[in-house]
């Protein structure tokens, strides 16, 4: 640790800059939020390009949409008898009661939702074969919003614990603070958010 330091970090990132953007592409389509925030901090250096790591989240949401949707539209056409089936719809109808009464506003929360809920909700709009023209908007609203949030939430990280200290151990300590914290907010919104859908569920259900 003592010959690393912040410079030396934000120097191996600009020269792999490629495989970054690789990764963040990948990274968002698989979950994301932790890799956009991470994207931010490294943009925030001077490591990466903000416009190309922008470019680059925004198609991995996109191509995670897109698939899915078709996922989701190919197993209501083949495989909609089988029990994982009704397992989603039932976690759907959990963690979003009202998604047939208001599918816009579903779609475009469930991005948001601190509930490991994005993949089931995408695939599950597939499978209700919900209107390409207001699924496009949902998810695009939504994904405009989420990844300029995480990239600012990424660049105060990095603003914050640069203005700290430029100490690396520092640096690197504050940003894993920052990290726990938010970790810990994260549980708190998805308790309270679960138990207002427990309750929305208990009504859907009657």
């Amino acid at each position: 640790m003592e010959h690393i330091s912040i410079s030396l970090i934000r120097h191996f990132i600009e020269i792999h800059a490629i495989i970054i953007y690789i990764i963040i592409f990948l990274g968002v389509i698989v979950e994301g939020e932790i890799v956009v925030i991470f994207a931010g901090i490294f943009s925030f250096l001077g490591s990466i390009n903000l416009f190309i790591t922008f470019i680059a989240i925004i198609l991995g949401g996109a191509t995670k949409s897109v698939l899915g949707y078709t996922i989701g539209f190919y197993l209501n056409k083949h495989h909609s008898h089988r029990p994982l089936i009704s397992k989603m719809e039932r976690r759907i109808s959990y963690f979003l009661p009202r998604f047939k009464e208001r599918p816009f506003w579903s779609i475009f929360a469930s991005r948001f939702l601190i509930l490991g809920i994005g993949w089931f909700t995408v695939i599950f709009s597939g499978y209700k074969k919900i209107p390409l023209k207001l699924y496009a908007k949902a998810e695009s609203y939504s994904l405009a919003l989420w990844s300029t949030g995480f990239l600012a939430l990424g660049h105060f990280f990095g603003y914050t614990a640069l203005s700290i200290s430029r100490d690396v151990r520092k640096f690197l300590g504050l940003i894993l603070i920052f990290f726990i914290v938010f970790f810990v907010l994260e549980k708190i919104v998805a308790f309270v958010v679960e138990l207002f859908n427990i309750k929305e569920f208990a009504e859907y259900e009657e």
